[in-house]
C-alpha cells in the first residue's frame, strides 16, 4: 500500500479559498446539519475536521455541531490539513469565528491545529466524538506528477481510490471513540458536474505554456487530481469496513453551484436568449476563481517538477502562475459556451457510527 504521510497538497491560501468555495460551503453546512444532540453528550466533546483548508467552510459546519453540544460542555475542535496548508489564514478565520461564538454560548471552545496528512493518525486513540470530512475525499494525490509517486497511466484508478478511502476510514477507526460518528461528504459521479469547464482549464494551461509561464511539458503532464466515485465504488468501500463502521445515513444530493444559480437568474430578468454581459462576466470570474483556489497549487507543483528551457525564469513564481492561471481561465471561460450547461456536483452524504 502506498504511504501518503508526506502529502503536501493544499488549497490556495491567503484568504483565496475562503473567498472562492461557495459550493463547498453549502455542502459543509448540510453535513454539519447531520449532527444531533444525542451524538455529542457529555461534559467534554472533541470534534475533528479532516481537510479544513482556511477554515471558513469548516467553522460553518462545526458551529452546527457545537450548537448540539450541552451548554455547559467543553468542546475541543481539531482542525486538520496537510503541512502545506495556510495556517496563518486558518488562525485568523478561527479567531474571528470563535470570538463570535463565545458571545453567544456558555460552552468553552478550544481550537487545535493538526498539520498532518489525514492518511496518517492525527489525534489519540478513542479521543474523537465526531469527525468530519467534506469536499476532499475525491482528491487523488497520485494523479499529480508532483506527488513523487505518479500513478501510471494504465493503472486501475478504481483500485487506487478504494485504497485511499479504506486507508482513511481505517485510520479514523483508531481515533473515533466507540459509538462516535464520522460524517463525510464528497462529490461523486453524476449528471450534475463541473465538466463543462474542463476544456477551458486545459486550454488555459496551454496558454500559460505559450506565454512561457509554465513549460510545455508541465502543461501536457498536468491531470485534474479528482476521481468522482460511483455508487458501486462507495458500496464496495462500505462493505469492506462493515465490521468497523455502521451506516446511519447514506444519501445523494445534487448541489447546483450558487454562482450558476445567480447567473441563471439573470435570464429571468431578460427576454433575450443571450446572457447579460455583466452577469456572464461575473459568472466566469467566480468559476475561474473557484478552480484556481482548488487546483492552483497543483499547477504550481507540476510546473516546478517539469521545468525546461521553454519556461521563463522570471515569471514563474507561484503567485505569478496562480494569477495568470485565473486570468487565462477567465478569458477561456468567457469565450466558451460553458454557461449553457448547469454547473454543480452530485454529492454523497454519509453518517457512520463506530461499532
Amino acid at each position: 500500500m502506498v504511504v501518503r504521510s508526506n502529502e503536501r497538497t493544499s488549497m490556495v491560501g491567503g484568504g483565496y479559498y475562503n473567498q472562492n468555495s461557495s459550493l463547498q460551503a453549502l455542502v459543509a453546512e448540510e453535513c454539519g446539519g447531520l449532527v444531533s444532540p444525542a451524538d455529542c453528550q457529555g461534559k467534554s466533546v472533541t470534534l475533528v475536521d479532516y481537510g479544513c483548508s482556511e477554515g471558513s467552510n469548516s467553522v460553518r459546519m462545526i458551529q452546527k455541531a457545537i450548537n448540539s453540544c450541552p451548554e455547559d460542555s467543553t468542546v475541543t475542535i481539531v482542525f486538520n490539513d496537510t503541512p502545506a496548508n495556510d495556517y496563518n489564514s486558518l488562525s485568523d478565520t478561527l479567531d474571528r469565528s470563535l470570538r463570535d461564538t463565545e458571545n453567544k454560548s456558555s460552552r468553552r471552545v478550544f481550537p487545535v491545529m493538526a498539520p498532518q496528512s489525514y492518511y496518517q493518525q492525527v489525534v489519540a486513540d478513542e479521543s474523537v466524538d465526531i469527525g468530519f470530512s467534506t469536499a476532499s475525499l475525491h482528491w487523488i494525490s497520485r494523479l499529480q506528477p508532483a506527488s513523487g509517486d505518479l500513478l501510471p497511466s494504465d493503472a486501475d484508478v478504481s483500485a487506487e481510490v478504494l485504497a485511499d478511502i479504506l486507508r482513511f476510514l481505517r485510520t479514523r477507526y483508531h481515533e473515533v471513540r466507540t459509538g462516535g460518528h464520522l460524517l463525510l461528504s464528497f462529490p461523486v459521479d453524476g449528471e450534475l458536474n463541473l465538466k463543462c469547464a474542463y476544456p477551458s482549464i486545459i486550454q488555459c494551461l496551454t496558454d500559460l505554456a505559450g506565454e512561457r509561464i509554465i513549460s510545455q511539458t508541465a502543461a501536457s503532464k498536468f491531470k485534474l487530481p479528482f476521481h468522482f466515485r460511483t455508487p458501486e465504488e462507495i458500496a464496495q468501500a462500505l462493505h469492506a469496513v462493515q465490521g468497523k463502521w455502521q451506516v446511519v445515513e447514506h444519501f445523494y444530493r445534487d448541489v447546483p453551484h450558487p454562482d450558476f444559480l445567480q447567473f441563471q437568474s439573470s435570464f429571468a430578468e431578460s427576454a433575450s436568449s443571450s446572457p447579460n454581459a455583466a452577469a456572464l462576466e461575473d459568472y466566469c470570474k467566480a468559476i475561474s476563481g473557484g478552480f484556481t483556489a482548488i487546483i492552483g497549487n497543483t499547477v504550481v507543483d507540476t510546473a516546478r517538477v517539469f521545468r525546461d528551457a521553454s519556461s521563463s525564469g522570471k515569471a514563474n513564481s507561484p503567485e505569478a502562475i496562480r494569477t495568470k492561471m485565473a486570468e487565462k481561465l477567465h478569458q477561456r471561460l468567457r469565450g466558451s459556451n460553458f454557461w449553457k450547461t448547469p454547473l454543480g456536483n452530485k454529492y454523497v452524504f454519509l453518517k457512520l457510527r463506530k461499532i
